[in-house]
């Protein structure tokens, strides 16, 4: 006994540790398929007893329907006899109609009969009356047939005969009756047995499938819920940084799951320290993406210096023709260009955060004539007339040159793309607190289905059929400077208008029409030299051979000008030290170093340099470069490629002649 004990005591053990082995999708498997097989047996002792009652009730309307074609039979034999016995009495064949009809009936009702009846006993039956049937008939029809008037002994003993046929056909049809019912009751007390035994089946049913989800349940709760709750509690500590000891009794999910907790907490430490480490390479990636924004621009911006200079100094020398026209379409093809590294730039900042905005209240009015007065030549290209509409006194929150270069885009898009020989409304006005921007043109509108298209990159909706030039980024850029700013861009949905919303805001003084014109007008004009024939030295700081022939040939143009070159800043310093220039024009990336090196050398140790008047001409157009640059107290930072225009400006001013 002792043994047998000890036997099962071994064999629960080992059962116990295989369970506690299986992964949890095995135990989750075992655990919902045990009530699931009880309800699916008992479903299955529930169909079987459903078509076992189906079975007996089809046998039921089976006896029943043999007991109708037995009565029916009965019926139509009767019926046949009573008519040929009536025309027989009266002569009046009329009475034969009933004989008609039980002969054309009779033998589908056999047949019938014959077809239904299971009971052995009653197919003998069947056996002996159809015999008696067809006799009857034949009886019936040699009765009908009869012509005579009076009775002979023929036709009596015809009558006799037929008369003890249906009386033989009546016995064994009532015994066949008889018969059927005893069936139809034996049939319907089996149909009760079955239904109360399907009663019985489906409570078993749901009293084994609510005890196997008990047991599942249990099941479930002694050997996961309790499991979980113990790794929760070890989760607790794990994030207050306390020891854990959790012995894993099992190799399943939970048991491995254990494993890793009791290891995390001894890797805490080492990933707080990559953490940290991996925050300090994040932020080298920053510095190295705006490094290399830095460099990007500096590098696309280099060639097209050289590119838009001399095709703006080729538009101004050449005489009208072909060549000028082809000086034209070079400086166009920069310009757009130019845009496109302008807004692509824009956009890669914008996204990664780098874009710095000077946000300011300013005069709006005086932006919108800005804006309007800058576009106002290009009227003539297509015939299309601008018309203003602004309140007076509107005034926002923004930055002056990025809100600028939205409503640009916006109505220059409508000057290019709206309907020649039309129109387009400029428009500013209050709206609910909010100062609103309205650019229409004339066209039908964007289709419904196109709009969301409108500001994804490098998308131009009917690019395929037109041949202005666009870069696809316009709007993008738009919207993602409205973002910034807390303003919003949109489209009107039945016409071609755009708008543009900002926060109104107090007025302050009237800013000046453009930052770079202010700047220009501001700086000091320089008195004219002593001698008229003495020339006024220009030392060129630039290692970059293109950007020096440009310089060169703009300086060329002023007689009363020389230009110096110097390809390095140890060059430079040799300069300096041998000539005091009347204008130092500087490169920031110079291959021995940068030139706000030189910028500070000079406000350092050369007081006798201090006062002469600093350009900087670099393709570094990075905002904040140009704030840091503008602090050393230079006079003007000209961003690559060069405004030739703006930049003789400014010289003229700073040397006249």
């Amino acid at each position: 006994m002792k043994a047998l004990l000890h036997a099962i005591h071994n064999l629960s053990s080992r059962m116990d540790h295989l369970w506690q082995d299986l992964s949890l999708t095995i135990k989750g498997i075992v655990l919902n398929a045990l009530p699931l097989t009880v309800l699916l047996a008992s479903l299955a002792l529930i169909f079987e007893s459903e078509q076992q009652a189906a079975l007996l009730e089809r046998r039921v309307q089976n006896a029943l329907q043999i007991q109708q074609d037995i009565q029916t039979l009965q019926t139509l034999l009767l019926e046949a006899s009573t008519g040929v016995r009536d025309f027989l009495l009266t002569g009046n064949r009329q009475f034969l109609a009933g004989y008609e009809s039980a002969k054309q009936s009779m033998p589908q009702l056999l047949d019938s009969l014959e077809h239904n009846l299971d009971d052995q006993s009653q197919q003998q039956l069947l056996q002996v009356i159809h015999p008696l049937v067809a006799k009857n008939l034949d009886d019936l029809a040699a009765l009908a047939s009869h012509r005579k008037e009076k009775a002979d002994e023929a036709l009596i003993e015809k009558f006799s005969s037929q008369g003890n046929a249906l009386n033989q056909l009546r016995a064994h049809l009532e015994r066949m009756s008889q018969r059927e019912s005893a069936i139809v009751e034996q049939d319907k007390k089996e149909v009760v047995y079955e239904r109360k035994r399907n009663l019985r089946i489906t409570l078993m049913a749901v009293i084994a499938g609510v005890l196997g989800s008990l047991i599942g349940v249990w099941i479930f709760s002694q050997t996961i819920v309790a499991r979980v709750r113990t790794i929760r509690d070890s989760a607790i500590h794990l994030v207050k940084g306390e020891p854990l000891a959790l012995p894993s009794i099992s190799r399943d999910e939970l048991g491995e799951l254990t494993s890793e907790l009791e290891h995390a907490s001894q890797l805490l430490t080492q990933s707080a320290q990559e953490a940290h480490q991996a925050r300090v390479e994040a932020e080298e990636a920053s510095a190295a993406k705006s490094n290399f924004l830095s460099r990007t621009s500096h590098e696309l911006r280099t060639p097209l210096n050289a590119i838009l200079g001399f095709a703006q100094i080729l538009e101004n020398d050449l005489p009208e023709g072909r060549q000028k026209d082809s000086a034209t379409l070079i400086h166009n093809a920069g310009q757009h260009l130019l845009k496109l590294i302008n807004e692509v730039l824009d956009i890669s900042r914008i996204e990664s955060g780098d874009i710095s905005m000077s946000m300011e209240v300013i005069a709006l009015n005086n932006l919108l004539e800005e804006a309007y007065h800058y576009l106002k030549p290009l009227e003539k290209v297509r015939d299309i007339t601008i018309e203003t509409h602004f309140e007076s006194a509107l005034s926002v929150r923004a930055d002056r040159q990025r809100l600028l270069q939205v409503i640009l885009n916006l109505l220059a898009n409508a000057l290019k793309y709206g309907p020649e020989n039309t129109s387009v409304a400029f428009s500013a006005y209050r709206q609910q607190g909010n100062i609103r921007v309205d650019v229409q043109d004339q066209g039908p509108g964007i289709p419904a289905d196109l709009r969301s298209r409108l500001f994804t990159p490098f998308d131009r909706l009917g690019a395929e059929r037109t041949v202005t030039e666009g870069t696809g980024l316009g709007l993008v850029l738009s919207k993602q400077l409205m973002d910034a700013m807390g303003g919003q861009i949109g489209v009107a949905e039945d016409k071609s208008l755009f708008w543009i919303s900002l926060p109104e805001a107090k007025q302050k003084a009237a800013a000046p029409a453009t930052k770079q014109a202010a700047a220009i007008d501001a700086l000091p004009h320089s008195t004219s030299p002593t001698s008229p024939v003495a020339k006024r030295h220009v030392l060129y700081v630039e290692d970059n051979q293109s950007n020096q022939a440009l310089i060169e040939a703009i300086i060329g143009k002023h007689r009363h000008l020389k230009l110096h070159l110097a390809a390095s800043l140890q060059e430079s310093m040799i300069w300096l030290r041998d000539m005091q220039p009347d204008l130092l024009l500087l490169d920031l990336n110079l291959p021995d170093g940068s030139g706000e090196t030189l910028i500070k050398h000079i406000q350092a140790s050369r007081k006798d340099l201090q006062n002469i008047p600093v350009l900087i001409l670099s393709a570094d157009a990075l905002p904040e470069t140009i704030q840091r640059l503008n602090a050393l107290g230079i006079t003007h930072y000209f961003t690559k490629p060069l405004n030739v225009a703006a930049f003789n400006q400014l010289l003229l001013k700073l040397l006249p002649e």
